[in-house]
């Protein structure tokens, strides 16, 4: 693998595929749709996925022999209010770059998600049980996966869950990143007791898709970190580790707020298919944030070793 392309390098993991492609001596292209980021790990150009024939350009100008699909319509509200337009990007532009590697005959990498699962199994979910979405992100992105190994059995779905990490390209805050925010001005907050998680840190997660494209993998993997956490336990981490009160952080129950979107209440991800294949350890939730305080911005530098 020489030379890649980062779909989505303003995005959380996008940045870090993008620096940690760069740090591995690779050449990299990134490409951002309405924020061009503000850190730039590698070359950057817009690319609107939707386009069929900007995408198709894109790639066959540059040429890479991998590509990463970071990007995607995320947000699980908009999603419902605007079904139409996330099946535009979450299914229909994952086609348009599925068709554009295929062309080329580069790999795709396919970050998905958790939510393909109901979380109604009451244990960690496996690469190989069967999906079931229960909103309208989880269906496009379910689709992106199918039309993601139709295209090519050289491609690779990996889903990930709470992405976490410093935002180095862009003001958007994550899951730890706000509650850090609150937490340290002193504010309380909610946080629910029976939602049930592997949290993900981008900058590790960002290396062992590497690591998997290095080593020639395909199909579908759990890239996720190793713990099932509710985010009220994820929220008491966060106090031990920055040293903030815990006391500020009350637990409560899904039946204690509104929801527009239904979600799974148990969507852990077991990780053992991917561990055993590239023999990289997926980093535990309490490690991440220890990387996180040694490295938080104006503090510190690079986040972690790379993976052998």
């Amino acid at each position: 693998m020489k030379r890649v392309v980062v779909i989505g390098a303003g995005g959380l993991l996008g940045q870090y595929l993008c620096r940690e492609a760069s740090a591995r001596g690779l050449e990299v292209l990134g490409t951002y749709h309405r924020s061009n980021p503000w850190a730039r790990f590698a070359p950057l150009t817009h690319l609107d996925i939707t386009d069929e024939k900007e995408v198709g350009e894109v790639l066959e100008s540059y040429g890479p022999d991998h590509v990463f699909l970071a990007s995607a319509t995320t947000n699980v509200e908009f999603c419902e209010r605007h079904p139409q337009d996330a099946w535009a990007v979450n299914a229909e532009g994952t086609m348009n770059v599925a068709a554009a590697a295929k062309k080329i005959k580069a790999p795709l990498f396919y970050v998905s998600t958790d939510a393909v699962f109901n979380g109604e199994k009451g244990s960690k979910y496996h690469d190989f049980d069967t999906p079931d979405p229960i909103s309208q992100y989880a269906q496009t992105k379910l689709e992106g996966e199918r039309l993601t190994m139709d295209a090519s059995s050289l491609n690779c779905v990996c889903r990930v869950a709470v992405m976490y990490g410093w935002n180095r390209a862009a003001p958007k805050f994550n899951f730890v990143t706000w509650a850090l925010d609150e937490l340290r001005k002193g504010r309380k907050i909610n946080l629910l007791g029976d939602n049930y998680v592997s949290p993900t840190y981008a900058p590790h997660c960002a290396k062992v898709l590497l690591t998997m494209a290095e080593r020639g993998s395909a199909g579908i993997y759990h890239t996720s970190g190793p713990d099932c956490l509710s985010r009220y336990e994820m929220g008491l981490r966060i106090c031990e580790v920055f040293g903030l009160d815990p006391r500020l952080i009350t637990s409560i129950t899904s039946a204690d707020i509104e929801q527009m979107v239904r979600r799974g209440k148990y969507t852990c991800l077991d990780n053992q298919k991917a561990e055993a294949e590239i023999g990289v350890d997926m980093l535990p939730f309490a490690e991440g944030l220890k990387d996180m305080k040694e490295h938080e911005p104006g503090k510190g530098a690079v986040d972690l070793a790379t993976p052998g």
